[in-house]
């Protein structure tokens, strides 16, 4: 890229709530510290000039005065915002099917959903609009629309990245991530986001990786996500030492934990937020914010906390459970001395546009919500790395995405084994059909 950025001419619709002008690009090429590239910014992330409005236009009041830390370290890499990206509502949702600014849709799919909540961010990447896009996860907005647009993603891990300056949902669980068009281009923004060396540790290149592919994230796959990951596995127990696990406790934990923990802390930190916009304190902020809000899904899970909220005995019980499925996992990447575990990053492909909150998955109707975060909510609740990287599938099929999930704080580990991985799918070629995942896929 070269200091020629211009503004975004014919912008998909429902990709963006706001992008910039001419001038306001003009303005920040000076502060760009290295060579400029345009990057894209989820709209809940603060972006001097440009309205953070986390998808909500009860929020969506005057410019930010300041950049969110994440943003200014990036302008010393080059980064020049071009626009904020459309997500799910608050980032409570994984469509981003966005009541006020318009659903994002699967690039070259209008019909099918990019994913959420920071499905703005995956799709203007797809496109080809800008290299590189912030998004924000708290349960997989990142990556799981990583894995239906076809790019990649990274969530680091919770804490290794900035996040003051977003409107969150949960201290617990939230970080900001990064989209790109591969995974080295996600090395390169950690590497100088932590102030790393840019090569990586190279560990996991000088042997064979042990990786867990849990029982628990492979079933109930539709037939085209199990058609991507079955060879997906033969070709990577080439060269690494796949280890069929169990997570047991660290998925029931994990699942039970997951929605005290964001519900309450998502009040108060939605109601903070509110409360600077509207002017008022936090309590009246968020019952205007819970009757402001124009995507229904969202509105009800606000209803829902306002009219019987989580207790304080509950949120207690569910930071419990938290700690101890982090125990619990550290101690199985240990007992099978692992690197990662390996996993489909969602049990099936896009989902529709336009729907009631529920899809047709293998003959039953299903929870949209409830069906997508399957497989990521563990490694959120963990604070846990994850890289995204498409699947090979053949030309006309939906993308499907691969998480590759590690220890936490091990993100340069997990983001060279990520890399080792992308590179030897891309040589395998597209995807084939293989029967079963059986013991000539998995070793012991």
């Amino acid at each position: 890229m070269t200091d020629n950025i211009t503004a975004l001419e014919r912008p998909a619709p429902g990709d963006w709530t706001q992008t910039a002008t001419a001038e306001e690009i003009a303005a920040q090429l000076p502060l760009a510290g290295g060579k400029p590239y345009p990057i894209a910014v989820k709209a809940n992330i603060g972006v001097r000039g440009l309205r953070r409005s986390a998808g909500c236009e009860l929020l969506d009041t005057v410019a930010e005065a300041a950049d969110a830390p994440i943003v200014a370290a990036l302008r010393r890499t080059g980064a020049v915002v071009v626009g904020m990206t459309n997500m799910h509502e608050l980032a409570f949702g994984i469509t981003s099917a966005n009541a006020a600014y318009g659903a994002v849709r699967l690039p070259g799919h209008p019909h099918r959903s990019a994913g959420g909540s920071s499905g703005g961010s995956a799709a203007v990447v797809a496109r080809g609009h800008v290299p590189v896009a912030l998004g924000t996860d708290t349960g997989g907005s990142v990556s799981i629309p990583a894995g239906l647009c076809g790019v990649a993603g990274f969530r680091p891990s919770t804490g290794r990245w900035p996040t003051a300056g977003t409107v969150g949902l949960s201290w617990t669980r939230d970080t900001t991530g990064v989209f790109a068009r591969s995974v080295d281009r996600l090395a390169e923004i950690d590497a100088a986001l932590v102030g790393e060396p840019g090569e990586r540790d190279g560990q996991t290149g000088v042997r064979r990786p042990r990786v867990g592919v849990p029982a628990e994230m492979l079933g109930e796959l539709h037939p085209s996500t199990r058609e991507a990951i079955e060879p997906a596995l033969d070709v990577l127990a080439q060269t690494l030492d796949l280890v069929p696990v169990r997570l047991g406790e660290v998925w029931e934990l994990s699942h039970l934990a997951a929605m005290p923990i964001a519900v309450w802390e998502a009040r108060r930190l939605l109601g903070d937020a509110a409360a600077r916009a509207l002017g008022v304190e936090p309590e009246r902020a968020f019952a205007r914010l819970a009757a402001g809000v124009r995507s229904h899904d969202v509105k009800q899970i606000l209803a829902a906390e306002a009219s019987s909220p989580v207790s304080p005995d509950e949120y207690a019980t569910a930071q419990d459970r938290t700690a101890q499925a982090r125990e619990r996992y550290a101690a199985l990447l240990h007992e099978h001395a692992l690197e990662a575990i390996v996993f489909p990053t969602t049990p099936a492909p896009a989902p529709p546009v336009t729907g009631d909150g529920f899809v047709e998955h293998l003959g039953r109707r299903v929870d949209v919500f409830e069906l997508y975060v399957r497989n990521t909510t563990p490694g959120a609740m963990l604070g846990a790395p994850m890289v995204t990287l498409p699947l090979p599938v053949p030309e006309v099929a939906l993308p499907v995405g691969l998480t590759v999930q590690g220890a936490r704080f091990a993100d340069r580990r997990v983001l060279d084994l990520a890399s080792r991985i992308a590179a030897g799918l891309s040589s395998a070629g597209p995807a084939t059909s293989s029967p079963t995942l059986g013991a000539t896929t998995v070793r012991r």
